[in-house]
């Protein structure tokens, strides 16, 4: 097996990974570049520059498979030739073409308050055609199941090459590992991973029953440069309780499908207030709640929410509240806010800090920096969805690969060969 890195080698995100035989290849995801990560490029330069990855090397048998659908690993899908099948998660599919189903029910109520007349109205429904374009590029997308408790994942064939996915803990609905086989050689592929997740327990029992005899070992390094021990999601929730029992009324703000932090979040403010609540507006939150109960509630107990709502825009609790917010609903917190007592009330941030520290994150998307200015109390409580350098050193130590271990999704300036490993290791280092 050929293995080639598009991108991804230095750089966080924007991950192109690709494996390949005489007669067949698969990639591993089709990452759009984060915000402040290389030259900004234009929808017309990535598709040129995706089509031009599949003009070259060209293989009888090819797919794309996604370990999960953060913009840095799935952005790029619509760009794929039709002829080439893209593999997700059951799950992730679902989630994701529901985010884009509600982005595009989104722009039809904008749509609906404009003037034919308006300039606006022809851009409106060029958006919402393309985000019907994606919806049925989505709907393409062939499927996984996650297997549940005792169970083995089954291989998914490409040609000579079978991949078989391997759930693991990240802060998305899901995530996957991958082994790549192939002419007698073994390929893991860890996709973006934690061990400090709820849902981390089964890592280790994974990697030792199925990451065995492998040759080349392809990890994540995002957390290369950060000397820090990650907080448990268990320690976070604890920290959100204390917040939850000082404050009369507390929102939230987190991603609408990391599920562990949602867990960590009903779980405090279960302790601290007796529940939660959405606002009703919240479509995205309160559907992937619901999606999570279903699917994985009777597996995981943890998983159950009970979805009731409040609505910003009207009467509030008067006994207050927590609420799991994200920055969509921004306008509506702005007007609740003006109803309730400053001193009374506090945001927990519970999102990356860069999105309203670093300044190219800010000007890309300045809402997260707004949000947070709206409040007079604010927190972080948050924890990485990525390997802290301990537990990248113990999965690297517990695969030890034969031949070479890759780093990708990392700095430029940082090195594997920097974690607590072997020499021996160490010179299997490729970078």
């Amino acid at each position: 097996m050929d293995i080639k890195n598009h991108r991804g080698l230095n750089q966080i995100g924007g991950c192109i990974t690709e494996i390949s035989t005489a007669t067949s290849r698969v990639f591993i995801d089709m990452g759009q570049n984060l915000p402040g990560v290389g030259e900004p490029t234009t929808p017309e330069q990535d598709k040129a520059m995706v089509e031009g990855i599949f003009a070259q090397n060209r293989k009888e048998h090819e797919a794309v498979f996604y370990s999960h659908t953060h913009e840095d690993h799935i952005g790029l899908f619509w760009a794929v030739p039709d002829n080439v099948p893209q593999y997700l998660g059951e799950a992730s599919k679902a989630i994701f073409i529901k985010k884009h189903m509600l982005i595009k029910r989104a722009l039809q109520e904008k749509k609906e308050h404009l003037e034919k007349s308006s300039p606006l109205y022809d851009l409106m429904n060029e958006k919402i055609q393309h985000q019907v374009a994606l919806i049925k590029k989505i709907d393409q997308m062939r499927t996984w199941q996650r297997p549940m408790t005792k169970r083995s994942p089954k291989p998914l064939q490409v040609g000579d090459i079978s991949i078989t996915p391997y759930y693991c803990c990240h802060s998305s609905f899901e995530g996957y590992m991958f082994l790549i086989e192939a002419d007698d050689k073994r390929i893991w592929h860890t996709g973006d991973f934690r061990g400090h997740g709820y849902l981390s327990k089964g890592l280790y029992k994974t990697l030792e029953t199925y990451a065995r005899d492998i040759d080349t070992l392809i990890i994540e390094g995002t957390m290369l440069g950060r000397d820090e021990q990650c907080y448990t999601e268990a320690a976070i929730s604890k920290r959100m309780q204390f917040v939850m029992q000082a404050f009369k009324n507390v929102f939230v703000l987190v991603s609408s499908t990391d599920m562990e932090r949602l867990v960590s979040v009903k779980d405090a403010a279960m302790k601290a207030k007796g529940g939660y609540r959405l606002d009703k507006r919240a479509w995205y939150m309160s559907w992937a709640m619901t999606y999570a109960t279903h699917q994985f509630g009777k597996h995981y107990r943890m998983m159950n929410f009970d979805v009731k709502y409040v609505d910003l825009m009207g009467k509030l609790p008067s006994t207050g509240f927590v609420i799991p917010v994200n920055v969509s609903l921004m306008e509506r917190v702005q007007s609740a806010l003006q109803r309730l007592d400053p001193s009374e009330t506090i945001l927990i941030y519970s999102s990356w800090d860069g999105y309203y520290k670093d300044p190219e994150q800010v000007a890309v998307n300045p809402r997260y920096k707004q949000f947070r200015e709206m409040f007079d109390n604010v927190v972080d409580i948050h924890t990485s969805g990525h390997a802290d350098r301990e537990t990248l050193s113990r999965v690297i130590n517990t695969i030890h690969p034969k031949e070479s271990i890759i780093g990708i999704h990392k700095e430029p300036d940082t090195s594997l060969k920097s974690l607590d490993i072997s020499d021996e290791l160490k010179e299997k280092v490729k970078e």
